[in-house]
Formats: C-alpha cells, sequence, structure tokens
C-alpha cells in the first residue's frame, strides 16, 4: 500500500472546546455497489476493492485515540469497522443495530434502474415526497433517519470530549442524519455526497450537533487506491 495522506481531522479542535467529535464513516465497496443493486439490509460482504478501501480508511485513522467504534451490524459496515480497529490497535467494534441501512423491502437487489418501470407507484411517491414514502416491503426516509438519530444521542450520552467517537454506517443513513444535523429536509439527501469509505466529522455540544467535515476521502486518493 503507497504512503497514505496524513489525517488532518480536526477533532481535536471541538474536543478542546468540550464537544465530543465524532467520526461517520461510510463503508467500502460491494459487488452490489458495482452493479446498481438496492441494498439495504441484505447481509453483501465487502468486496476485494471494498477491503482495500477499509484497510486504507483505517491506515489513515489509525493515530486517532477513538473512546469507542459503532457499527452498524451488517458485514460491509462491520467489515470497515474492524479495519479502524485493527489498524490502531482499538477494542473490538460495538454492533449497534440502529446503525444499518435503510430497509429495502422488495427492492432488495434488483437494479436500480428498475425503479420506475416495476413499482411506478412508489416510484412516483419517492419523486415527490421521499422523506414519508414508504418502500414497499420496507422504511420510510424519515424512520431510518429517527432510528439513526436516537442512536446517536444515546451513544454521544455516555461518551467524553476527551476522544472521538467512530461511528461506521451506511449511505442512506449517513445522508439523512447529516439532513437533521444541518436541519435541511429529508428530500436533500440526494444532495450529501457520500462515497465508499468517506469520513464524515462532527461534535455534539451545546447546541447540539454540528457538522465540520463532509465525505473526506484523501485516504483513496494515493497511488493504488
Amino acid at each position: 500500500m503507497a504512503t497514505l495522506p496524513r489525517n488532518v481531522l480536526p477533532w481535536r479542535a471541538q474536543s478542546a472546546r468540550g464537544r465530543i467529535p465524532l467520526i461517520l464513516v461510510r463503508h467500502g465497496q460491494t459487488a452490489w455497489n458495482i452493479q446498481g443493486r438496492f441494498l439495504g439490509q441484505s447481509d453483501i460482504p465487502l468486496d476485494a476493492t471494498g477491503l482495500d478501501q477499509a484497510a486504507r480508511v483505517g491506515a489513515w485513522l489509525s493515530d486517532v485515540p477513538a473512546q469507542a467504534i459503532v457499527t452498524s451490524p451488517l458485514s460491509r459496515a462491520s467489515q470497515t469497522a474492524g479495519a479502524i480497529a485493527r489498524a490502531a490497535g482499538h477494542a473490538d467494534p460495538i454492533l449497534e443495530p440502529r446503525l444499518a441501512e435503510l430497509d429495502q423491502g422488495e427492492l432488495e437487489g434488483h437494479p436500480g434502474k428498475s425503479l420506475p418501470e416495476r413499482w411506478p407507484e412508489f416510484f412516483e411517491r419517492w419523486v415527490s415526497d421521499p422523506a414519508d414514502a414508504r418502500v414497499p416491503g420496507g422504511e420510510t426516509l424519515r424512520e431510518c433517519r429517527d432510528r439513526g438519530m436516537t442512536a446517536l444521542r444515546e451513544h454521544v450520552a455516555s461518551a467524553s470530549s476527551e476522544a472521538p467517537l467512530v461511528i461506521v454506517s451506511h449511505k442512506m443513513l449517513i445522508s439523512t442524519v447529516i439532513c437533521s444535523i444541518l436541519d435541511l429536509p429529508l428530500a436533500h439527501y440526494r444532495r450529501i455526497g457520500q462515497g465508499n469509505t468517506a469520513v464524515n466529522l462532527l461534535s455534539h455540544g451545546p447546541g447540539g450537533f454540528a457538522l465540520h467535515m463532509l465525505n473526506a476521502t484523501p485516504h483513496l486518493d494515493s497511488e493504488g487506491a
């Protein structure tokens, strides 16, 4: 693996202010991501590229003294969290079911391009009101966002400001959580970029959550990524 850029996450500035730093990470790549299939709570593991991405983000975060690593129990997230833990010699990640991806119900495994033809009524609702359009047999974005925010609030309630809390989750959950933190309507989730193993820096303290860095992937910019 090529030498990675130095980790410059400004979490210490938040810690010095008495705020709890949170490092929110999306999982690495899976075969279904490449194939453009709906991937919610199907337990699809990382592919070879995803495993390399997980190793790279782990190496990039290896100097972060995480007070805990909390992850969705789905394999693609827990594998990514495990790589982060191993790189820095942290304790095993804590599994948190509420950090799992949006439940895609009947859409699971189907190509994204099939949505307008196969589920036209849901597609129309999703375009007009993505917050409360229920995925056939699955969840709404609002339900996904609410359980994600509940999990974050509960974990920061028992955390200190001395070191970051690392959270590993999924694209839709992370995007909706960030919308909530920024007081944006959930329809704006599409505007929240989240590449595979993207790193986001948040903090929690007086006034609630704040966002300081979004969709950072410098660990993938080096040779061989």
